[in-house]
C-alpha cells in the first residue's frame, strides 16, 4: 500500500522546496571526518579483483567480504588485521547475512543461499531460490533471514535458520537492492532500485506494509536506518535522501558523493557512512543535524562498506586494488 508520503511531500519542511532541500553547510577540508589506518591486503589474483557487499560481525571481530571473481568468502579478523580463513566454492558469492550463531554465516550465491560453517569455513548446504539472490540480511528480531531475489519474478525469501529453509517468498514491485531493520517497528526496509522506492516489509506476515516515493529517491541502492531519530537514509547517488518514517514525510536530501553502493549507519556516533566508487571516497553525514562531515578518499571501486559500533571503526573495500581500507571515526 502506498502510503499518504507523496502528499505530504508538497509540505514545505524548509524554505525551499523538498527536491531541492539541502543543509547548506560545507564541511572543513582541514578536518578529515575519518581517520585512516592503513589497509588489510587480501589474496591476490590474475586479473581483475571483484568484491562485493561486506558484513561485519563484532561479536568475534570478523568481517565477512565475498571475494566474486574467485568465488570465494574471504573471512578478515580485523582484531589482528589479517586474513583468518577462506571458503571456497562459492559461485557467484555476492553478500552475508550474520545469524544468532556466530559461527553459521549465509551467503547469496547464483546457485542458491549457501548456509557457511565458519569456524570449519566450508559450506555445509545450499537453499535453492527462484531467481538470483542478491542482498541477503538477518533480521533477529524475528530471528529470520530475508534474501532479495531476482529472476522472472523479483521477490523476497524468507528463511528460518533454525531449520534451514525457506519458509515463504514475497513478491515485490522490482529489482530488489539493500536492506536494513527497524528492530522498533518490526519492520525491514528495502530499496526497489527500478520503482524508484523503498517498501517496509513485516516478516510476520510476510507482506509489504507501506511504500515510500518522493523525497528525490531515483536508483535506491543502499539504505540504513537511525532508530533513534526515526530517520531512513536512502542512496540515491550522488545525493542521500532523508525520510522521518515516523511521521511519514522527507527531511530533505544531503550531497554525497557519486558511484554509491553500500551505506551503513553507527548509532554510537550517529554518523551515517557511504563508499562512493564513482568519486573514490567515503562520505560522513551527522544524522542527528544532517549535516555533511566530509569525505575520507578509498580507493578505485570502493563501493561497499561496513562498520563496527562497538570500536567505531570503519572497513572499505577497494575491490580494484584487493585491499580493505581501515578507518576510525573520527
Amino acid at each position: 500500500m502506498t502510503t499518504g508520503f507523496m502528499r505530504r511531500l508538497l509540505m514545505p519542511l524548509c524554505v525551499l522546496a523538498l527536491t531541492a532541500c539541502s543543509t547548506g553547510h560545507v564541511a572543513d577540508p582541514l578536518k578529515p571526518p575519518l581517520t585512516s589506518l592503513g589497509n588489510i591486503q587480501l589474496p591476490k589474483e590474475v586479473g581483475t579483483p571483484a568484491f562485493d557487499l561486506l558484513t561485519m560481525d563484532p561479536r568475534n571481530g570478523r568481517l565477512y567480504v565475498p571475494h566474486s571473481s574467485v568465488a570465494t568468502l574471504e573471512v578478515v579478523d580485523v582484531r589482528a588485521r589479517r586474513l583468518a580463513g577462506r571458503v571456497p566454492n562459492l559461485p557467484g558469492i555476492k553478500a552475508v547475512a550474520l545469524t544468532s550463531d556466530p559461527n553459521i554465516v549465509y551467503t547469496s550465491m547464483a546457485s542458491g543461499i549457501g548456509i557457511v560453517d565458519v569456524g570449519g569455513l566450508k559450506l555445509s548446504k545450499t537453499l535453492t531460490v527462484t531467481g538470483t539472490p542478491d542482498a541477503i540480511l538477518y533480521d533477529r528480531v524475528h530471528d529470520v533471514i530475508l534474501a532479495g531475489v531476482s529472476g522472472a519474478k523479483t521477490e523476497v525469501a524468507f528463511i528460518d535458520p533454525k531449520t534451514q529453509t525457506v519458509t515463504g517468498t514475497l513478491e515485490v514491485p522490482g529489482k530488489p537492492e539493500l536492506m536494513d531493520v527497524n528492530e522498533r517497528a518490526a519492520v525491514v526496509y528495502l530499496a526497489i532500485n527500478d520503482k524508484d522506492e523503498v517498501v517496509a516489509i513485516d516478516p510476520v506476515s510476510q507482506s509489504i506494509s507501506k511504500t515510500f516515493k518522493g523525497c528525490d529517491i531515483k536508483g535506491p541502492t543502499g539504505i540504513a536506518y537511525d532508530a533513534d531519530q526515526g530517520l531512513l537514509f536512502v542512496a540515491s547517488s550522488p545525493q542521500l535522501c532523508v525520510v522521518d518514517v515516523v511521521i511519514e514525510q522527507c527531511r530533505g536530501v544531503v550531497d554525497i558523493g557519486k558511484g554509491t553502493d553500500q551505506i551503513a549507519f553507527n548509532p554510537h556516533t550517529h554518523h551515517v557512512y557511504t563508499a562512493n566508487s564513482g568519486t573514490k571516497d567515503v562520505s560522513v553525514v551527522d544524522s542527528t543535524t544532517l549535516k555533511p562531515l566530509g569525505v575520507a578518499g578509498s580507493g578505485r571501486g570502493a563501493g561497499t562498506m561496513a562498520i563496527d559500533p562497538t570500536t567505531d571503526m570503519v572497513y572499505v573495500m577497494a575491490a580494484r586494488s584487493g585491499i580493505v581500507g581501515v578507518y576510525h571515526d573520527p
